[in-house]
């Protein structure tokens, strides 16, 4: 399975869209269950609605309508303009179910080489992402909500004794294209598209049973939770204890579908994505309502 992850990725937002999402369909984990696909967290469950509304920490600007949440925003944020090259428009929005073709455009706009725009699926591309997203910190990732084209060739692994067996660094030119997206559209360029199509954005996270949550403070947390991940630049063990490969070492296989995407993709590869996230990470935290 697979990039905020192009994340994260590459969950990301839209790299995290562009950016954290590739990944989520790599062959050796299994697949998840629709029943499985809402996290696991206890921190993120939904919350009774006599309880007080969770006050937003990272607001992002209006851009169609009045918001209803400029009452939730934390005390003590100051509202300030959004950051220089974040552009806000405030035409019109498709309704969530019909918005393919409009953020479709405005992504494929960000990127020059046709090859990199056909690694994304425009089906439900809003809705697959937020739902990859607050999947990220889970064990697994449902592969239904898949927004990125399936990783090219096999996983690959070196074989030992014993059913044991490492990653092989080969394994890791398998996401040279997706990480190579991360380098060619701009951030901020980027975050002007997720602000404008933000209310969608947040309507699908409302929509997987969170009234009461924001999608961009829960993108922030899953974005630093990627960025804790493992980095091993050594050879990573294997066990096959049944058909699909596992770490041999219980802590690593004992870390989220978001971290263990980071670990298969290669040391290398998982600095540029996380160099990425802190990047969109300090753009996304400095957004105001309007």
């Amino acid at each position: 399975m697979n990039k905020l992850i192009l994340i994260v990725v590459i969950i990301f937002s839209l790299a995290i869209a562009a950016t954290y999402y590739p990944w989520q369909q790599i062959e050796e984990i299994e697949p998840v269950s629709e029943s499985e696909s809402v996290t696991e967290d206890d921190e993120f469950l939904k919350i009774p609605g006599e309880l007080e509304k969770p006050a937003i920490k990272y607001p992002v600007p209006e851009t169609s309508s009045k918001s209803k949440d400029k009452d939730r925003v934390e005390k003590g944020s100051e509202p300030v303009q959004a950051p220089e090259g974040i552009q806000i428009s405030l035409g019109p929005l498709p309704k969530l179910d019909g918005s393919d073709r409009e953020i479709s455009r405005e992504i494929n706009g960000l990127i020059e080489d046709e090859a990199l725009t056909g690694l994304f699926s425009f089906k439900s591309f809003i809705t697959h992402f937020v739902v990859t997203v607050d999947n990220m910190t889970n064990r697994k990732l449902p592969q239904r909500y898949v927004f990125m084209q399936r990783v090219p060739d096999k996983f690959a692994v070196i074989k030992q004794e014993f059913d044991t067996a490492s990653l092989d660094s080969k394994n890791f030119k398998r996401y040279s294209a997706y990480v190579n997206l991360l380098d060619v559209v701009d951030s901020r360029k980027l975050v002007t598209v997720y602000v404008r199509f933000y209310p969608l954005f947040q309507e699908a996270y409302e929509a997987l049973g969170y009234p009461d949550r924001y999608f961009n403070d829960r993108l922030i947390q899953v974005i630093d939770h990627l960025l804790v991940a493992p980095e091993i630049e050594g050879p990573i063990s294997l066990v096959r204890p049944k058909v699909f490969y596992q770490f041999a070492d219980p802590e690593l296989e004992a870390l989220s579908a978001g971290q263990k995407i980071l670990l298969r993709i290669g040391y290398g590869n998982a600095l540029r994505v996380k160099s990425k996230l802190k990047e969109l990470r300090s753009i996304l935290t400095k957004l105001s309502i309007q």
